[in-house]
């Protein structure tokens, strides 16, 4: 079976992907030293989703028929850099990350079916959500349900985050609102304490006695 018809599944089915370690002979290195010679060869196990076969293959030439196949449009673009990041979290003894929502602790289904779900290497929601008919088939009884049940717990979350997104935006302006007025406010405030320093430090003009004779001008009267 062809690399690009192992991982390319329907619809969007990325293989279940899980390394190992393994020795290998070194067949130069052996006839050189006149014995037995092995070296640590990192190995790719693949199984198709809803499948429980296993492909072997090194991991360097792995990675490099999913980047033709990649370039030839035999698969996504993305998957190659998903497949690399699930090999470099092994490298560094981490556990292989999840992409979606895992099956495992979901609530909508009982332990036994999670169980049963993760045997077949179906482990997100979204996995149960886009699964063919050979992978209903697999799991037999109740399938349809759980794939009708994941499907609409999706669509559910995505319609709660886009109201969620819509809740922080609103809340988002009315605090800027909120800032400006107590700007506004504070501006307000700084006037009037302006206005009164002024008139406490001003002098009131005194009375104009009786037959003071004031000297105006027609200039004087001029208004602006």
């Amino acid at each position: 079976m062809a690399l690009s018809q192992l991982v390319q599944q329907e619809p969007g089915g990325m293989a279940y992907v899980r390394f190992e370690k393994i020795a290998q002979e070194d067949k130069a290195a052996s006839l050189a030293a006149g014995h037995y010679v092995a070296k640590d060869v990192d190995m790719a196990l693949i199984t198709p989703p809803y499948s429980k076969d296993i492909m072997k293959y090194k991991v360097s030439s792995w990675f490099e028929q999913l980047k033709t196949d990649s370039l030839n449009g035999r698969i996504p673009d993305d998957w190659v850099d998903r497949y690399k990041a699930a090999y470099e979290s092994w490298q560094k003894g981490q556990e292989l990350p999840v992409d979606g929502i895992p099956i495992k602790g979901w609530g909508v289904c009982s332990p036994a079916q999670q169980e049963t779900l993760i045997k077949m290497h179906i482990l997100t929601v979204e996995q149960l959500a886009d699964i063919n008919h050979e992978g209903l088939q697999r799991i037999g009884m109740g399938a349809i349900e759980l794939k009708n049940k994941a499907t609409a717990w999706l669509k559910s979350l995505k319609k709660s985050g886009a109201i969620t997104l819509e809740n922080v935006e609103l809340k988002r302006q009315v605090e800027e609102q909120s800032l400006t007025i107590d700007g506004m406010e504070k501006k307000i405030s700084d006037l009037a304490n302006m206005v009164k320093q002024l008139s406490d430090n001003t002098p009131m003009p005194g009375p104009v006695a009786m037959g003071t004779v004031l000297n105006i001008s027609a200039s004087d009267l001029e208004i602006d």
